[in-house]
């Protein structure tokens, strides 16, 4: 209960809530002035018997009074109230419904089923299933106040709520790199796996935390980062995790998936549509009833799934608070997460604003902070945050109503069990297609946005996320080949009876076997904010603003030096391996480069404005030809070059 008071304390603080009341005062004392007025410029009318004279009125020419029916003219409009400034409920939710219920379902279900290898199921389905589904109900009911509040403020009927769920990469870089490296560390065992469930919890405590504390600069740093950055690492998530790591395991049922994948594009592309019927309705129940027929989804799956109904409620969990020092060596994991959910949360929400809604970025980074913290104090030890998509979303004509149904029924779910039920009846694979469509509106929306010059930052923003995808797809590959087992006196040997791999799949000693495998490692931690700093630095290259491209590499060089990016652990400057220190120096060297082409610029520039001044016969011997060979650009770069007055 403190923690609702708190939330909504301060959510009404944030969004200007608590200024409405003093708004309706403001607006009835108008309403008071305005008739007074009226009524003394009456009466000295009345008085004098004089006609009332308004200025700005046609009718003061013609010597009309000014009678009661102008005091309408000068009252403010009435408003709609706040929670009536958008519709509860439109078709369009259904579709997106359909998205997003299914990808925030899909995502727990297999951080759940990947849990349940270390963890009891009373933790995993008693704890951290409950505890995801009220988070996911709280930061759903903030969103969809958020959009009725700034509706109303700006006189709209067309917003579309931002959608909300859980961090997926975070969840699945909490399970493998705190909680598993915990319960093994621990050596396995009952009281391992709480401790790894208390670390995992304490860590996404300080996850939210600190995107609460980067709420009140998020503007600031949404100004300080170019567009293309923002949307080339959000692209980069996109496509490699929406869309690619998607259609890998869509395709390993290309019976059941490929067909509902093409409607989808058919119906959300080509607007081919049933008369009536939702766009999105009819792929899924095609996608269903293949996967029946093909024995994929089964009744004994569903009997299965059955077992795991029951009322489960959340419950508020301060023991791993206790142990909270434990917590230290892994908050090279927890940072860099909540880093990159800040960050993604202002390209969210800068493609909302594209899209034409837009949103107050602290409240959207502080309601973040606070429903991941609302998670962890309910036994969850995965983020939530506000997810790429709401394009897409507003095109299919949602608002509000998808993001209220997705919250209220995956409270629902979560507390009763049902979520595997229904995964059960309708396979995640069948409803991923909507993910897909979502992954290439992301890039195809980003590209429309992105000025021809700087595609190539662009491109090179999208690599890293690839790289990280690829990390993920070579450790799984690995320990699938481990597990499988090992042939010994032309037997097969099962790992961990006589035989076990020497080293462990997802260990980084594993990735130092060859310099291709270090440096796709590499390449792939961090990867969003490598992704800003590569397309930062590329942006202002091809504008020719070296300097500002220097600073952005100088930046690289001091997140590479503390392990940010290019490392899985943050550590000291001094603490770091020999590749740690190639990449500072690496970085280093490319800002002192770029200074030099800087100042060699500045020269250029002073010499050709030195030279508009002189005659033909001096630009030679002057040495003006330099400046005037070098490269082409359009008019706005160009005229940033000129001269000044």
């Amino acid at each position: 209960c403190y923690i609702a008071v708190v939330c909504v304390l301060v959510w009404c603080a944030c969004f200007d809530f608590a200024v409405y009341p003093l708004l309706f005062v403001k607006h009835k004392i108008l309403m008071s002035i305005s008739s007074l007025e009226v009524e003394a410029l009456g009466s000295i009318g009345t008085a004098t018997g004089a006609t009332a004279i308004c200025p700005s009125s046609p009718e003061s020419s013609s010597g009309t009074t000014l009678d009661s029916s102008s005091s309408d003219s000068l009252a403010p409009r009435e408003k709609v109230r706040w929670f009536r400034s958008l519709p509860w409920f439109v078709r369009g939710d259904v579709d997106a419904f359909a998205g997003v219920f299914s990808n925030n379902l899909a995502s727990m279900l297999a951080g759940a089923q990947m849990l349940a290898a270390v963890l009891p199921a009373e933790i995993v389905f008693g704890r951290i299933v409950p505890a995801v589904g009220l988070s996911m109900f709280c930061g759903s009911s903030f969103y969809v106040l958020q959009a009725l509040v700034t509706a109303a403020k700006h006189g709209r009927s067309d917003m579309c709520c931002l959608p909300f769920g859980i961090f997926t990469p975070g969840l699945f870089a909490f399970n493998s790199g705190i909680i598993f490296a915990v319960y093994y560390a621990e050596g396995g065992g009952e009281q391992a796996a709480e401790l790894a469930w208390q670390v995992g919890v304490i860590a996404n405590f300080v996850q939210g935390a600190v995107e609460v504390v980067l709420s009140p600069i998020g503007p600031y740093i949404s100004q300080a980062v170019p567009m293309v950055a923002l949307l080339g690492s959000l692209s980069s998530v996109g496509l490699a995790f929406l869309y690619a790591d998607t259609l890998m395991a869509e395709f390993a049922w290309p019976l059941v998936t490929i067909a509902p994948f093409f409607l989808i594009l058919a119906a959300l592309l080509a607007n081919v549509k049933i008369p009536h019927v939702p766009s999105t309705v009819l792929p899924i129940l095609v996608g269903a009833a293949i996967a029946w027929i093909s024995g994929r989804a089964t009744p004994a799956g569903v009997c299965e799934a059955a077992r795991q109904v029951g009322w489960r409620p959340a419950n508020i969990h301060i023991e791993p608070f206790a142990d909270a020092g434990k917590v230290v060596p892994y908050l090279g994991i927890a940072i860099p997460m909540a880093l990159t959910v800040a960050i993604g949360t202002i390209q969210v929400r800068q493609m909302a604003a594209n899209a034409g809604d837009s949103y107050n970025l602290r409240c959207t980074m502080f309601l973040d902070g606070m429903t991941t913290i609302i998670a962890s104090l309910f036994g969850s030890p995965w983020g939530m945050t506000v997810f790429i998509g709401h394009s897409a979303f507003k095109a299919m004509g949602a608002q509000i109503g998808y993001t209220a149904m997705s919250g209220l029924m995956f409270l629902i779910v979560c507390f009763s069990g049902l979520s595997s039920l229904v995964l059960a009846v309708f396979p995640a694979e069948v409803l991923n297609p909507i993910i897909l469509f979502v992954g290439l509106v992301v890039g195809v929306e980003a590209l429309e946005i992105t000025p021809p010059r700087h595609w190539p930052a662009f491109l090179v923003a999208l690599v890293p996320g690839f790289f990280n995808w690829a990390l993920q797809v070579a450790s799984d590959f690995a320990a699938a080949i481990c597990d499988a087992g090992f042939v010994i006196d032309g037997a097969v040997v099962k790992a961990g009876s006589l035989a076990a791999c020497s080293m462990g799949p997802h260990a980084a000693a594993s990735w130092g076997l060859s310099s291709k495998l270090l440096a796709v490692r590499s390449l792939g931690q961090g990867y969003i904010l490598t992704s800003i700093l590569w397309g930062a630095m590329v942006v202002h290259i091809v504008d020719r603003k070296f300097a500002f491209a220097a600073i952005w590499a100088l930046i690289a060089a001091i997140l590479s030096s503390c392990g940010l990016v290019h490392a899985e652990v943050v550590s000291l400057p001094w603490k770091g391996n020999t590749l740690h220190w190639e990449f500072v120096g690496g970085y280093c060297l490319t800002a002192a480069f770029l200074l030099v082409i800087e100042l060699a610029e500045h020269h250029l520039k002073k010499v050709y404005c030195r030279c508009n001044k002189k005659e033909e016969t001096e630009l030679l011997e002057e040495g003006c030809e330099a400046y005037e060979s070098r490269p082409s650009l359009d008019t706005a770069v160009e005229d940033s070059h000129g001269c000044e007055p």
